[in-house]
């Protein structure tokens, strides 16, 4: 693969990992408010003692957790590709060592 296209990749690859990474904040502050509301609604509630026992607490959605997966293998894809692309091809560079 030509290095121009190798750093291409890598930056859509990171790029991919940031919108991820966005995603998966997104997700679990939704869930987070959805529980918030959850709980002050049973708690304004002359019912709330008989809909369940105490506070829920937020947990991590499916959702944030395969988000994270993903941000995480873009990541380092687009960091092995950025990396590829930066070094110097040894094949075309002259050995010092061949003096003749």
């Amino acid at each position: 693969m030509d290095k121009k296209h190798m750093r291409v990749f890598g930056i859509v690859c990171l790029v991919i990992c940031a919108v991820c990474v966005f995603v998966a904040v997104e997700r679990y502050n939704t869930n987070a408010g959805n529980v918030r509301a959850m709980n002050s609604f049973q708690q304004s509630s002359p019912l709330g003692r008989m809909m369940g026992g105490g506070n829920m607490k937020p947990a991590t959605p499916a959702a944030t957790k395969y988000a994270l997966l993903f941000a995480a293998i873009s990541g380092i894809g687009g960091t092995v590709l950025l990396v590829k692309s930066g070094q110097e091809d040894s094949k075309n560079k002259p050995d010092a060592g061949d003096g003749l």
